[in-house]
């Protein structure tokens, strides 16, 4: 029977394909029907089936679905590596490729996937493997080149001669900030620079009321010290409901005598209920005490009651009693894992002595990726407000 065509036109491709039965499925005898059946199938699909063109979106989801799988069951240690050894691979060059990324690279992967058997469940340690340093050419070519060779080093006649009048010309003079094209805020002790030198005693000028009114405006009041103080706000009627009330109080009640209250601007109360969401422990309008988070009762804002600012800081205070307990979730499971840690945490975890179930594991996985999404809203939330001097 003769061969085909195809076959006697590529003799270097059939003796590559022929090596690959005997090392793919172990058969040695070429005249073996077994081996003739594995040869036709391999020529089959290299022939009429588009094998050669690797599908790099395909690798890449089996290679992230390996990670994925990695992470449910708790091996933290083979997803970094993992995650780690196929982008050195896929960012590294080859031999006679200098490109990152090809279909070379994606077919190396895909044929190491495909012979790959159930490699979520075999045990694997990552050996060590040291780089090769590259060696530094410490040959002097320029002395090399210029051997025999005379260098004049004495002045030419066309070479100007440079002064110190020249020089003095060219240095660059400084930039003032008129010419510089850059907008400068300038603070009371610039301004004062630009008049008179800087004397053992700052002092505000008269005639500049604008930079103490600026700084009384943007610098943040103390309000954590527990001192009742009082801060610049509308004379309207809306914005001083608790004073309103209060007044309400004293005409009711002659009796009535009020508690020492810290107002807070309602800034503050946002930015204090951004930071409790994130997870932070200590602040001033929100307490922490013995694990159960609780209102500070002396705060007050001037346009609410004291008894309608406590009523919405409470509801959001039970959000922050879950963010808590959540987290003290994925502290506890986290401390119990093993010595492998989460990829991209550096920290080194302690652990314990019993390792919890790995359905708690995953699930604390799942927690821990929404956290990070969350507080980086919450961030975003903050510096919207920042930037729009809320």
């Amino acid at each position: 029977m003769a061969e085909p065509s195809w076959r006697r036109l590529n003799p270097h491709l059939e003796r590559d394909v022929r090596e690959l039965v005997r090392h793919v499925a172990g058969l040695r005898d070429d005249a073996d029907p077994n081996f003739q059946l594995c040869l036709h199938f391999a020529w089959s699909n290299f022939r009429f089936h588009r094998f050669l063109d690797v599908n790099s979106h395909k690798v890449e989801k089996t290679v992230e679905g390996i990670y994925e799988k990695f992470i449910i069951h708790s091996d933290l240690g083979k997803a970094a590596s993992w995650k780690r050894l196929t982008e050195e691979f896929l960012n590294a060059s080859l031999p006679n490729i200098q490109e990152i990324k090809t279909d070379v690279h994606y077919s190396i992967l895909s044929l190491l996937l495909c012979l790959s058997d159930s490699p979520s469940s075999s045990n694997y340690v990552e050996i060590p493997r040291d780089k090769e340093v590259e060696k530094k050419d410490d040959f002097d070519w320029g002395k090399y080149l210029m051997e025999g060779e005379e260098i004049d080093l004495s002045p030419n006649i066309d070479t100007p001669n440079w002064s110190e009048d020249s020089e003095d010309e060219d240095d660059p003079q400084p930039w003032s900030r008129e010419d510089s094209g850059i907008q400068v805020d300038r603070t009371p002790l610039e301004e004062q620079d630009n008049n008179r030198k800087l004397g053992p005693c700052v002092s505000w000028k008269v005639d500049e009321p604008d930079a103490r009114s600026w700084l009384e405006q943007h610098v943040v009041c103390q309000y954590w010290t527990a001192q009742s103080s009082r801060f610049p706000h509308s004379l309207h009627l809306h914005s001083n409901l608790a004073a309103v009330w209060d007044q309400h109080l004293y005409s009711s009640d002659p009796l009535y005598v009020p508690d020492d209250r810290v107002f807070v601007t309602e800034t503050q109360v946002i930015r204090e209920t951004l930071w409790l969401l994130s997870g932070v422990k200590k602040l001033f309008i929100f307490q922490l005490i013995d694990g159960k988070i609780t209102v500070r009762n002396n705060i007050i804002v001037t346009h609410l009651t004291h008894s309608c600012l406590r009523s919405v800081l409470e509801q959001i205070a039970a959000y922050g009693q879950v963010v808590f307990q959540l987290q003290e979730f994925i502290d506890e499971v986290m401390g119990h894992s093993s010595e492998h840690t989460l990829p991209g945490n550096g920290s080194i975890l302690k652990k314990l002595t019993e390792a919890p179930f790995r359905t708690y594991q995953a699930f604390m996985w799942a927690l821990y990726k929404y956290f990070i999404t969350f507080k980086e809203e919450l961030t975003e939330i903050e510096k919207c407000i920042i930037n729009n001097g809320i």
